[in-house]
């Protein structure tokens, strides 16, 4: 991969209105559609651009991040705003603190092009899904675009299609909500028992 990886002195940018407006996450979460009794791990969860507005349409949200930075501010919006229901972990980029199938949800948001063993990473994030789980990826669209990461630095569907694919997910929808972003939608495989009739 490219070793881009997003300087945490940025990090204030995050949560910008500019990018408030581009990607607006209450419109992002509506149209992925959540259960209000699910738990959701935000994984590389920055600053809480999508952290906050999810812990408040789910029952549990674990944010992660490898910045210890990250976390900090992270911490302060969600003490300000009363938000009891987010638990913090700071992990490494392909192994995380968690349980094996843990979560119903898992939501990558502008993470995996950042990411050194995509393959490694998609096995971590199947480890924690539940089987028939839910793996929401948010990336910036492979078009030259104002903001975001040079264009050599971003993926084109079909690459996260075959890391996806050949890590045990199923592809199920996919959306475009500007010019700069695309999200997909796959789901683990279930498990089946091979004694059943």
């Amino acid at each position: 991969m490219s070793g881009h990886k997003f300087d945490p002195e940025n990090r204030k940018k995050l949560n910008s209105q500019e990018r408030q407006a581009i990607l607006p996450p209450a419109q992002v979460l509506k149209d992925i559609g959540l259960g209000s009794n699910t738990v959701w791990a935000d994984i590389g969860c920055g600053t809480g651009f999508f952290t906050i507005p999810l812990a408040k349409e789910v029952k549990q949200v674990y944010a992660l991040d490898i910045r210890a930075e990250m976390l900090s501010d992270l911490r302060e919006i969600l003490t300000q705003q009363q938000i009891h229901n987010v638990k913090m972990l700071q992990s490494e980029e392909s192994h995380f603190p968690l349980p094996d199938q843990m979560m119903d949800g898992l939501l990558i948001s502008l993470v995996i092009h950042e990411v050194d063993q995509p393959i490694e990473f998609f096995l971590e994030l199947n480890r924690i899904l539940q089987s028939g789980g839910r793996l929401v990826v948010i990336e910036w669209a492979k078009t030259s675009t104002k903001m975001g990461p040079p264009l050599e630095h971003r993926l084109s569907i079909q690459q996260i299609d075959d890391w996806a694919l050949n890590t045990g997910f199923i592809k199920e929808i996919s959306w475009k909500w500007s010019e700069n972003f695309i999200g997909l939608e796959y789901r683990k495989k279930p498990l089946y028992n091979n004694n059943c009739i």
